[in-house]
């Protein structure tokens, strides 16, 4: 498992730092009001995840997040790799290599999910939405460079709740990341996102 595995399907760089969307039909505007609503009153979410990558490797770990502006993914072993929001920064941690790196959150799609006020206008643009009697899909990509990938968000239609998420990256890769046993608004210790060094896990 590759560390840009990940940051392709979750975190990584400018695809979705901000949001918004072009001209639909009616139903559609009415359906990402709602969509954009239902983001706006997540506080927390706890799940188990499973990463599919574009090549078929299967990754699975725990997600959590709390918003605004905390998030942890930490992946089960034997892939080592932890990422923590807290607010202000985005560190990602290698435990097999001892080594983080840190950038602004603003900078990260982790942005986008986890920041006070989400909100489907402006430099992101809504390219399509599809509906079944379950579901409902959104895709979305940045407004002033479309070529950097995509971003579908698939959420259950009743009640709505956030299930999976699919990113293309410039390349073309695909990787989807499905939420699994998650509960939602429930309490989370604030410790999980605290990225000090020293109480970052390591490898036994």
């Amino acid at each position: 498992m590759k560390r840009r595995t990940f940051l392709a399907a979750t975190v990584a760089g400018t695809l979705m730092a901000r949001a918004g969307h072009a001209q639909t039909s009616p139903q559609d505007r009415a359906d990402l009001t709602r969509i954009a609503a239902y983001l706006n009153g997540l506080t927390s979410i706890q799940a188990r995840f499973t990463q599919i990558a574009d090549n078929g490797a299967v990754a699975q770990g725990d997600f959590y997040l709390w918003r605004p502006g905390r998030m942890r993914i930490e992946y089960d072993p034997p892939v080592p790799y932890l990422y923590i929001a807290d607010g202000f920064m985005l560190t990602f941690w290698d435990a097999e290599l001892e080594q983080r790196s840190d950038v602004l959150l603003g900078t990260t799609l982790a942005d986008f999910i986890t920041r006070e006020q989400i909100q489907l206008s402006g430099d992101i643009t809504v390219s399509a939405l599809r509906r079944t009697a379950e579901s409902v899909e959104v895709d979305l990509h940045q407004t002033d460079d479309p070529a950097a990938g995509t971003l579908t968000l698939v959420l259950r239609a009743n009640p709505m709740q956030l299930s999976s998420w699919t990113v293309v990256d410039a390349q073309g890769v695909s990787t989807q990341v499905l939420l699994n046993e998650a509960r939602y608004g429930v309490p989370l210790d604030a410790d999980l996102f605290v990225a000090a060094t020293s109480q970052l896990p390591r490898l036994r």
